[in-house]
């Protein structure tokens, strides 16, 4: 009887130990609510019951991932911004934590996390003062997954359309907001080129795929001609593209990009005293560019104009190029002798057809090896002269020609013109 007393004793003994050696696990909080302390800046509040003991929080979602540590407190009142995963539905955890570990989690609400679904912008039109006027839609928001919930707040109250504007050549961004549902804003004009883009957001954030290059057409005009000849046509080539800007220090020299064409107008006029005219419509092709081919009828001046122009995701506002005069010279069909070898004192027919068919005292002019000189008056009468000249000098061989002076052609000059140079050898 001794020896199983004592046992019992023993089991006794233990047991009591075993109960002052092990400790209970914290009790949870309790009443875990969440709600906004600032929507306008996405700072959450997150309050819960406790008996005042340290605690950690962080983010879950219903998918089953935790991305974010756990974050220590003193306090029950936590104000935190958390880097939340749009488009999920999430809630809060919080334990409460003493030297023995953690308590079971105590959790918030299920809340959503979504964010306005990105706008999609459905015009892009540069305005006269060169301001852009974009429009756009906003697709139906996304499903709300937990309707009512306590960070759910009225539509209106926090959000907005924002416009963000980056001037490269000012290397300046601007952000331009307006009332969540706005569909159409006008960009006040800014050094060009600029990048825009449209972000619905609300207290979660906003999203923006698409943007809109604004830039302008540059023009890169071949030389061209110094004249042209009446009545004959002229190569005029260059390239018109908007004007592509990498690096915000060297916008002017970027590279132009065409597309898949943008249109160019040929437009001329007689003098800074005349309108412009049209005169031909062309396309500039990316890396090709343009070749105009007008006909010489007097000196005039030639510029082209690029109508404000869209491409992919560029735009950009007309332009012009640079102005260019171009002379014109009279066309020579016929000038010359009808021989090139005569006996001294014999007669030679001179003829003469030049374009246009003006009616002016032309001269017939020899070469001295430095000078053209005039030795005979040539009547060309609505641009025709024939007449006999006596050949002289024994044993020569002279350079003629012959030239008109200037004259007009429907009020636009002809230049002083000279013909080819043609020979005649007297024995």
């Amino acid at each position: 009887m001794r020896r199983i007393v004592a046992t019992a004793t023993a089991a006794v003994l233990l047991g009591a130990l075993q109960t002052t050696t092990a400790h209970a696990a914290p009790p949870p909080p309790t009443d875990v609510q969440v709600g906004w302390s600032d929507a306008a800046t996405s700072l959450m509040g997150v309050h819960w019951t406790d008996a005042g003991a340290s605690n950690r929080l962080r983010i879950e979602y219903q998918d089953g991932t935790a991305p974010t540590d756990w974050l220590a407190t003193s306090n029950n009142d936590f104000n935190h911004h958390w880097a939340v995963q749009s488009g999920k539905t999430a809630r809060i955890a919080v334990v409460t934590t003493d030297a023995t570990g953690d308590s079971a989690a105590a959790y918030s609400p299920w809340f959503d996390t979504n964010i306005p679904t990105a706008p999609t912008v459905t015009a892009a039109v540069p305005q006269a003062d060169g301001s852009l006027r974009l429009t756009w839609t906003n697709p139906p928001a996304p499903k709300d997954n937990t309707p009512g919930d306590p960070l759910d707040l009225p539509v209106g109250k926090v959000g907005e359309e924002i416009v963000r504007v980056w001037s490269r050549p000012a290397d300046t961004t601007e952000q331009f907001s307006h009332p969540l549902g706005t569909t159409t804003v006008v960009v006040p004009p800014r050094p060009r080129p600029l990048t825009a883009r449209v972000i619905a957001t609300n207290e979660w954030g906003g999203m923006s795929p698409e943007q809109v290059d604004y830039t302008d057409v540059k023009f890169g005009l071949k030389a061209g001609p110094a004249y042209g000849v009446f009545g004959k046509p002229m190569t005029i080539s260059g390239i018109a593209g908007a004007l592509l800007c990498d690096d915000p220090g060297n916008c002017g020299k970027g590279r132009l990009f065409g597309g898949a064409g943008i249109p160019v107008t040929m437009q001329t006029r007689a003098s800074a005293a005349k309108p412009w005219e049209y005169a031909g419509r062309y396309t500039s092709l990316d890396l090709y560019g343009f070749e105009a081919r007008p006909i010489a009828v007097g000196g005039r001046e030639y510029r082209f104009y690029a109508p404000a122009w869209k491409g992919y995701s560029i735009v950009t506002a007309m332009a012009f190029s640079g102005t260019k005069y171009i002379p014109t010279l009279a066309d020579f069909a016929v000038a010359g002798f009808n021989v090139r070898t005569a006996q001294v004192g014999q007669m030679v027919k001179l003829t003469v057809d030049v374009k246009p068919g003006g009616t002016v005292k032309g001269a017939l002019q020899r070469w001295d090896g430095k000078y053209w000189r005039s030795v005979l008056t040539v009547p060309v009468a609505k641009g025709k002269a024939t007449m006999y000249v006596r050949a002289a000098g024994r044993g020569t061989t002279t350079y003629y020609r012959v030239a008109v002076p200037g004259m007009t052609y429907h009020g636009l000059p002809i230049q002083t013109t000279g013909s080819r140079s043609f020979t005649l050898t007297v024995r």
